[in-house]
């Protein structure tokens, strides 16, 4: 079971206002996802799923419509750094009445269940407090639960969003490179994305989980699949910059292994796996 572009570009597209290049920025994410979630729900029999952070929807949908025996809730605040998904997911909510998305921060809402699955796509870097949203995720899983975060990785010294290196800190790297930081945010109009960014890396992340005695794991295995989404995805290669020419020119050499596996470079991207 895969998603097809042609189909997604001709339900969704008139969401964008014909605007294909934002659509597509959306429909690629989507895509690797749907693929990512979809083993978990093949394998396991959950009730409920909840995805913190399901900004235009369009991922929320497509997993309710091809699991309708699963519950799924999406929770989003629609605050600043993601502008006009509140629009777009409130046009398809519209089409579709039954699409549960809950306009809240997750610290900000009291569930009255829990859930056997939760996960975020690119959600976890934009949340400063991350110490509180690893302990409220867990917390909110049923026994034998899964949380899943995907994530970049600032133990790699470069931010995608706005396709730059990390030089020492955010706010080092804010003074260097201020003015192309005010250029993206005008253009995309994001304003405050960077300063809603919190740039801490897989190190920082165990410590937090360490300390609350959260059981988690690391699936490394997402290594391999975002380097084969860094040939195959042309829209994602691109915006990926430096970052991804590093990937190319490591896997065309064959020393992906030696960089990151013998030199232990860190890897820029992280799937986190938290368990009840």
């Amino acid at each position: 079971m895969n998603l097809d572009y042609i189909k997604l570009k001709n339900k969704y597209l008139k969401f964008f206002d014909g605007n294909e290049e934002n659509f597509n920025f959306i429909a690629t994410d989507v895509i690797f996802a749907f693929n990512e979630i979809k083993d978990y729900l093949n394998s396991r029999k959950y009730k409920n799923v909840l995805e913190v952070g399901c900004g235009t929807g369009i991922l929320l949908k497509e997993l309710k419509d091809n699991y309708e025996k699963i519950e799924f809730c999406g929770l989003d605040p629609n605050e600043s750094g993601f502008h006009g998904y509140e629009g777009i997911s409130n046009n398809i909510i519209s089409d579709d009445k039954n699409l549960n998305i809950i306009k809240k921060d997750i610290n900000n809402y009291d569930f009255q269940k829990k859930f056997d699955l939760i996960f975020s796509f690119n959600v976890f870097e934009h949340i400063l407090d991350q110490e509180k949203y690893l302990k409220q995720t867990n917390s909110l899983l049923n026994e034998n639960g899964l949380s899943i975060i995907f994530s970049p990785n600032y133990d790699f010294p470069y931010e995608p969003h706005f396709v730059l290196p990390i030089i020492l800190n955010k706010k080092i790297t804010k003074k260097i490179f201020n003015k192309r930081i005010e250029l993206h945010e005008a253009k995309t109009k994001e304003i405050g994305l960077w300063e809603g960014l919190n740039l801490n890396g897989k190190k920082k992340i165990e410590k937090i989980l360490k300390k609350n005695k959260i059981i988690y794991s690391f699936d490394l295995s997402i290594k391999e699949r975002m380097i084969s989404r860094v040939f195959s995805d042309k829209i994602f290669s691109k915006r990926q910059g430096i970052a991804a020419k590093i990937l190319k020119l490591a896997k065309l050499f064959f020393l992906d292994k030696i960089v990151f596996d013998i030199l232990r470079i860190p890897f820029p991207y992280l799937k986190l796996i938290l368990k009840k």
